[in-house]
């Protein structure tokens, strides 16, 4: 049952962050990140089963994996930039919250342009035989 494990970590981190940013803030933010920190290490495996899932399906299907990798990859940013933007939240950090948020929208379009690139080719193709 490690969901209820990953979920008592978050629960305990939770009530520990509110605790200790009661008198001292900046040990707060530690706190969380330390907390935050420790979910996503016991949320590792459970991440490298789907990735593993999805790339038997992509192989099932005849996906090229160039594509499956960029839509992994690109999912992961979004994940990262969300978690960071969060933290940065939590330190009262606003503007750097949103830097973070343009940043991974920036990385992500830059991983889209090949997968978009494949896209337009493949439809250009298609209809040049048609």
């Amino acid at each position: 049952m490690d969901i209820l494990k990953i979920i008592m970590i978050g629960i305990i981190g939770t009530f520990l962050s509110m605790t200790v940013r009661a008198y001292k803030p900046e040990l707060g933010v530690i706190t969380a990140l330390s907390t935050a920190f420790l979910m996503l290490f016991f949320s590792v495996p459970h991440l490298a089963a789907i990735v593993e899932g999805i790339n038997e399906l992509s192989e099932n299907a005849q996906i090229d994996g160039f594509f499956i990798k960029s839509v992994i990859k690109i999912i992961g940013i979004a994940y990262i930039t969300q978690f960071s933007s969060e933290l940065a939240k939590d330190a009262n950090e606003a503007l750097l919250s949103k830097k973070l948020e343009l940043v991974g929208k920036i990385s992500i379009i830059a991983l889209m342009m090949p997968v978009i690139s494949g896209l337009i080719s493949a439809v250009l193709d298609t209809l040049a035989n048609f």
